[in-house]
C-alpha cells in the first residue's frame, strides 16, 4: 500500500460519495488484529464473488465498494 493507493481511495470516496460503514473500536484497528480482520474480509469477499460467478451471475471481480472498505480495514480507517 502506498500513498498513490491512499489518493485513489480518497478519490473514489469523493467521486462515489462512499462512507465507511462504521469505525471499529481501537482494539480492532491495532496492526496485528486489523491484519487478520483484513484477511478475513478479503477472503470472505472473494469467496462470495466466486459463488456468484459459479451460478453465472456477474463476471467481474469483487465489487468496487467492497474492495474500498477492505482497503480501509487494512489501513486501520474502519
Amino acid at each position: 500500500m502506498s500513498k498513490e493507493d491512499d489518493v485513489q481511495w480518497l478519490e473514489a470516496k469523493h467521486e462515489y460519495g462512499w462512507e465507511v460503514p462504521f469505525k471499529a473500536p481501537l482494539i480492532f484497528r491495532l496492526p496485528i488484529i486489523r491484519y487478520f480482520r483484513f484477511l478475513y474480509h478479503n477472503i470472505k469477499l472473494h469467496l462470495h464473488v466466486r459463488e456468484w460467478q459459479s451460478v453465472g451471475i456477474g463476471w467481474g471481480g469483487p465489487q468496487l465498494y467492497d474492495q474500498w472498505v477492505v482497503y480501509a480495514i487494512a489501513r486501520g480507517w474502519c
